[in-house]
């Protein structure tokens, strides 16, 4: 499984989606550099999963090639309500192409993978965010919609996906109240900092490898960012994967010669970004 998050985050008046995830899957071993959140053609909207990667990247991968090979969609001519509707007959029509069974056993039952998508209406001129399921009642995928935070903050909203989201949950609650936020204002990168702290502890072993992020903005736009891990002085990851780096003498650290040309974030200081200048300097970014 995993640990995917998709929250909203106010910074001063303005808003913005962000996505964030690990990078670990396993099949009897642990691979930590590995793509959860996905870039769609239409670009004001992102997905992410948790769960078994046999159903999950065949269905996110036909899914944007759905909305590449419709220029209505490709272009957001229409709402990511539409993309979202549409989203699921894919899903759900790539099921039903399953076939070839083992003896015994009659249909494809639960495919153990859940995915968030979110990203800005054009319509309703606000962030949404859907979490979309298998519901054994009726066979199918469908859709649940975000609500606002149920702790009587209604400028919180915040969507969970994987095998360990009662324990985030519940760090988020203690993080807030430790805060004074469990009841005021919206988020800012809290939830980063959650599955930052799941991750390097080492409790959890569906969850690990480098968080990765990405964000869709009011402009229709989305973002991924690269992530300094384990902490400041680590490599640039991006989706979970190291900058490659040159060959160094034995007891010197690594140094990168592949360039991510995205923002990157501090682990330590998440609400910090920075990108590297035209000079190679780092120019800070910060709320």
């Amino acid at each position: 499984m995993t640990l995917s998050i998709a929250w909203i985050r106010s910074v001063g008046e303005v808003e913005e989606l962000v996505f964030a995830s690990d990078s670990r899957l396993r099949n009897g071993q642990a691979w930590d550099c590995c793509p959860k959140i996905m870039s769609l053609p239409r670009s004001d909207c992102l997905i992410s999963f948790a769960g078994d990667t046999q159903y999950a990247y065949p269905l996110m991968l036909q899914m944007i090639q759905a909305i590449d090979m419709y220029a209505p969609s490709s272009d957001r001519r229409t709402d990511i309500t539409v993309a979202k509707r549409h989203a699921l007959e894919v899903f759900n029509q790539m099921r039903s192409l399953i076939h070839d069974f083992p003896r015994g056993v009659s249909s494809a039952g639960d495919p153990e993978a859940g995915f968030l998508f979110g990203g800005y209406s054009w319509r309703q001129q606000e962030f949404l965010i859907w979490q979309l399921h298998y519901d054994a009642s009726i066979d199918r995928y469908t859709f649940r919609p975000v609500h606002k935070w149920a702790k009587g903050n209604s400028k919180k909203a915040i969507a969970f996906t994987g095998d360990v989201t009662v324990e985030a949950k519940n760090r988020l609650i203690d993080l807030l109240r430790d805060r004074g936020k469990l009841r005021n204002g919206g988020f800012d990168m809290e939830p980063f900092e959650v599955l930052r702290d799941m991750i390097r502890s080492n409790e959890y072993p569906t969850v690990g490898g480098a968080p990765q992020v990405a964000k869709v903005y009011r402009f229709l736009r989305s973002q991924h960012f690269a992530v300094r891990w384990p902490d400041a002085s680590g490599l640039p990851h991006a989706l979970g994967r190291p900058a490659l780096t040159y060959a160094s003498a034995e007891g010197e650290p690594p140094v990168p010669y592949e360039r991510f040309d995205v923002p990157v974030i501090d682990p330590d200081s998440p609400e910090r970004h920075s990108r590297h200048s035209k000079e190679g300097q780092d120019v800070l970014w910060t709320k």
